[in-house]
């Protein structure tokens, strides 16, 4: 499952954001997204490609071995990288289901136990069950993982009240150079009836972006370097 999530090669992988709507998608946004391990720390960096007003933004997340990670956001509206407190992580990015958190390394800080074995969804699986007794928003996170891959099908998040608040689906998991690779993931929004979906349509494995990506300072250049356009080819 963390392969999944987090690969431990370096890739970079192009990707829409779509928020859905009655009617269809409300809205969409082409991003690229760089991994790679920097400085003995794992780094994720996102950038926003299209459309033109969203052109610039930028995330990064960067973890040591056993820290917390660090993320860093850009908006060229304000010309200004901040890094983003803990709290503010559970912010929607870019006004979408998915907050900072979820572009970020999954670690939520409870203690997971294995709840039995179901059938969800149609597949056969093991449910995770995660307290989170310091979180600000969730008390608990439930995930459940195919008993024959050892893949994610899917994290409930429960508020902290004890209800079910989003859930995250995992689809579309393919191989790409023998690594399990998730090319969708859809966020329900349970209690507003919102949905935003990750689609990828790239992945390139042992692509290894320049080390300065990485560095917050320089995050307002982070989406008009030309490794975004090598990385197509």
């Amino acid at each position: 499952m963390k392969q999944a999530l987090e690969p431990a090669r370096p890739s970079v992988r192009v990707m829409t954001l779509k928020v859905n709507s009655g009617g269809g998608f409300a809205a969409q946004w082409t991003l690229a997204q760089a991994r790679a391990h920097v400085n003995d720390a794992d780094c994720m960096l996102t950038v926003v490609l299209k459309p033109a007003g969203g052109r610039g933004i930028a995330f990064l997340a960067k973890e040591k071995p056993g820290a917390m990670a660090v993320e860093y956001s850009y908006l060229p509206a304000i010309r200004r990288v901040r890094e983003i407190t803990p709290l503010a992580g559970y912010e929607p990015f870019f006004g979408t289901d998915f907050t900072y958190e979820d572009l970020s390394f999954v670690r939520l800080g409870g203690q997971e136990k294995l709840d039995g074995t179901e059938t969800h969804n149609g597949v056969k699986a093991y449910k995770l069950e995660e307290a989170l007794a310091n979180n600000p928003y969730f008390s608990k996170a439930v995930t459940w993982v195919a008993t024959d891959t050892g893949l994610p099908v899917e994290r409930d998040y429960y508020d902290v009240d004890g209800k079910l608040f989003k859930s995250e689906h995992f689809e579309k998991i393919t191989t790409i150079g023998k690594v399990p690779t998730i090319m969708k993931i859809v966020m329900n929004d349970v209690q507003s009836g919102g949905s935003s979906e990750i689609d990828v349509s790239s992945v390139k494995y042992d692509k290894q972006a320049p080390a300065g990506l990485f560095d917050p300072k320089n995050l307002p250049q982070a989406a008009s370097d030309a490794f975004w356009k090598s990385a197509a080819h």
